[in-house]
């Protein structure tokens, strides 16, 4: 999250690349196999290209992550290689000496984009919701229900330097200013205010205790759950009077939020760096009324793009393509390489992004 230490780091790995598209660099490598030899041969190219003559102060933690995720997706900035040399020791290692041409305004561009992610995944845009879905449920319609719900913001905000949405300030602007305190109703007003998560707050009376204060974060793209976490909590002080009860039971909870509002921070941002890093972020994409030719160079090629990961066919005939795609990309970035891709082949068409669906339909100018 230290986005300042990043961007100078960023700035000066970017200096250091060189302004020319591609260059050739004569690697050597060993490995137990050809295979292994020729992938360790390929890194050391890309890594030769980052510049071994960086200074030390540049290669502070960020600058290595951005660093270990190009190395990791190594063959994806290597434009073509030829070998030059192959052996065998007596020891049945694999000796392998290529000459490889590395693509440096990939390596740059994909620099940046990770920079974007980066920021991205220290600054979600989240959105806390009373919630009372559960039958045992205490109503969080009242004004003082808001206490928890600011508890959990001002962690969020403060420790984790989440970017935390006013919810009163969504409510009153929606056509329907009805403070909600279902699920489904939430994730509506939670998708429609551009909420990446969102977190619910919910107090019910326990079984293994007297009350149960409930926490649970919610990808909004899918409305998949991420966490949940649970704290049971006995009363210290309250009265008979049943208004005040009320009261004293969410003042009380108010003395327990703090951990697990820590603990849903803490799995989101391994959740964003993990998208970042690691898995990418889940896309779901469909093509429709396409050429069956062009169906069939989709399916292949998309997996060249940038910040490809990995991808899952989930529907294909002889006009349409639907599939699970993981990308390092953000969403518009995404959709800028895929109509390359479709321009590229001078194919007409409309497209639609939502979140993290991406539809593109084939525009027939025979029926304009």
């Amino acid at each position: 999250m230290r986005d300042f230490l990043f961007s100078l780091s960023l700035i000066s790995f970017l200096l250091f690349l060189s302004p020319q598209i591609a260059h050739g660099v004569e690697v050597s490598a060993q490995g137990i196999n050809k295979r292994q030899a020729l992938n360790n041969a390929l890194r050391q190219a890309v890594e030769m290209s980052l510049g071994t003559n960086l200074q030390s102060n540049t290669l502070v933690e960020n600058f290595q992550i951005v660093r270990q995720q190009i190395l990791t997706h190594t063959r994806g900035f290597v434009s073509s290689y030829k070998i030059l040399k192959e052996d065998s020791t007596a020891q049945g290692m694999f000796n392998i000496t290529i000459d490889a041409t590395i693509d440096e305004q990939n390596i740059e561009d994909s620099a940046t984009a990770l920079a974007t992610l980066m920021k991205m995944a220290s600054h979600p845009r989240v959105l806390v919701a009373a919630q009372d879905d559960d039958f045992d449920a205490i109503s969080s319609l009242s004004d003082e229900f808001r206490i928890l719900s600011e508890a959990v913001e001002t962690t969020l905000r403060d420790d984790f330097r989440f970017q935390i949405l006013d919810s009163e300030a969504i409510r009153l602007q929606d056509r329907n200013t009805y403070r909600f305190t279902d699920r489904k109703n939430n994730l509506k007003r939670a998708k429609k205010s551009g909420a990446d998560f969102i977190i619910f707050v919910e107090l019910l009376k326990g079984q293994k205790a007297p009350y149960t204060l409930r926490l649970e974060s919610v990808d909004v793209a899918n409305g998949r759950s991420i966490d949940k976490r649970e704290t049971d909590f006995a009363m210290t002080d309250w009265t008979r009077d049943t208004q005040n009860d009320r009261n004293a039971i969410i003042l009380q909870a108010r003395e327990h939020i703090y951990g697990p509002s820590a603990q849903i921070g803490a799995t989101l941002v391994d959740v964003l760096q993990k998208e970042v890093y690691d898995d990418g972020q889940d896309y779901r994409i469909s093509f429709q009324r396409f050429d069956p030719k062009l169906i069939e160079f989709l399916a292949t090629d998309l997996t060249n793009l940038n910040g490809y990961v990995r991808h899952k066919v989930t529907y294909q005939k002889k006009n349409a393509l639907s599939l699970s795609y993981w990308s390092l990309l953000k969403p518009g970035a995404l959709n800028t390489e895929i109509s390359a891709l479709l321009h590229n082949r001078d194919i007409p068409f409309d497209f639609k992004v939502r979140n993290r669906q991406l539809t593109y339909r084939f525009n027939d100018p025979m029926f304009e």
